[in-house]
């Protein structure tokens, strides 16, 4: 993205707080080197807003958002779909506005499992692991895991 007109599409990041939040950077500058008239916004959304907010991805035109802490559980409820994941984990962190439709999405899954793919040596996948958190970035950790063959 060079620059931003009547044409750009709107993607972003659904959160509290996200001013830490390095997705903005990083999707732009994807955006930018692919030559898409894109932008990706941090949206600071509280708690008693999450459905408004979320219900406007599709009155403003925006391709979608992602959904991160302390919102994945909660959007679940705000979205008209849910892929299989995401309904069987209870959390989503990725909106798709398709014809005014919003599906949620859960990829953290798949992003676990690449990076255990890739990141740890053989033999460590089996067996047990000790996982720290209860969200909804936890709950597809162990989804990943038990994928993986960890009992435990």
């Amino acid at each position: 993205m060079t620059y931003i007109d009547g044409r750009t599409r709107v993607t972003g990041l659904i959160g509290d707080p996200v001013e830490h939040s390095l997705s903005p950077a990083m999707h732009n500058a994807a955006y930018k080197k692919s030559a898409l008239n894109y932008c990706y916004l941090p949206f600071c959304v509280r708690t008693e807003t999450l459905n408004a907010a979320i219900k406007a991805i599709t009155a403003l035109g925006m391709v979608g958002a992602n959904v991160t802490a302390p919102h994945k559980e909660r959007a679940v409820h705000c979205v008209d779909r849910l892929s299989p994941e995401a309904a069987f984990l209870g959390a989503i962190n990725t909106i798709k506005n398709d014809n005014n439709h919003l599906s949620g999405y859960n990829t953290d899954v798949d992003g676990f499992l690449y990076l255990l793919d890739r990141g740890l040596p053989d033999g460590v996948n089996k067996g047990r692991a000790l996982l720290m958190g209860a969200g909804g970035a936890a709950k597809a950790v162990c989804l990943a895991l038990a994928r993986r063959g960890v009992e435990s």
